[in-house]
């Protein structure tokens, strides 16, 4: 005999799936992430991240409206762990962020692979230098005080180097560059910058990564 499912019997089964705001967030952009990586951002539709939660179409809504909040939520959380990088590190400030964010060094690329056409790409950097600019700036501020040279702000060397970073994530996403050029302008960049530092020859060992990986064919 089939037994007919009450309202309260849904109930239960909808509340033992449930869960508290915070990890939901999670779990729909682990998922979406996942979803981006293996078919790209454009062949991805909410209603492929909603079915791959296994929650309501209000449910996956009352945290994201499309899919633009949910690549600016997932570029936030890696800029947020680039800060957290940055304030728990004892290594110099700049190398610690280079070698976390960095593709070029080795850094993960996040959501980055996924994107395939050129609009995605400007949506992603608009999300990233917004994130940058709310997230990051502060925590690189703070790191670089007592790093900088005396009279120089820690303020300025921070905008300085995040605008040099944005400048060359633009050209080498957009395919204005190749690897090699966005890494020798890196490294000349650095080599500007290291007169700023206190120890300026923390950065020798980034520039000369950065310097072989623009040497090579």
């Amino acid at each position: 005999m089939e037994i007919a499912c009450t309202d309260t019997c849904r109930y239960e089964r909808f509340m033992r799936t449930r869960l508290p705001k915070s990890e939901r967030r999670a779990d729909i952009l682990k998922k979406a992430r996942q979803l981006f990586t293996d078919r790209g951002l454009s062949e991805t539709e909410m209603e492929d991240i909603r079915l791959a939660c296994g929650i309501s179409r209000g449910g996956l809504y009352h945290h994201f409206s499309n899919k633009r909040a949910v690549l600016d939520a997932l570029v936030e959380d890696e800029v947020f762990k680039l800060a957290e990088t940055l304030r728990t590190t004892g290594a110099s400030p700049i190398p610690a962020l280079l070698e976390a964010g960095s593709s070029h060094l080795g850094g993960d690329a996040g959501v980055l692979p996924a994107l395939r056409t050129q609009a995605e790409k400007l949506d992603y950097l608009s999300s990233l230098e917004q994130a940058f600019s709310t997230i990051l700036t502060e925590a690189l501020c703070d790191r670089l005080n007592g790093s900088v040279r005396d009279g120089i702000n820690p303020e300025h060397v921070a905008e300085l180097f995040l605008t040099i970073n944005a400048h060359i994530n633009r050209r080498e996403i957009l395919g204005r560059w190749s690897i090699q050029e966005a890494a020798g302008f890196a490294a000349t960049s650095l080599k500007a910058l290291a007169p700023l530092m206190k120890v300026p020859t923390d950065l020798d060992p980034i520039i000369t990564n950065l310097e072989k990986k623009a040497s090579m064919s």
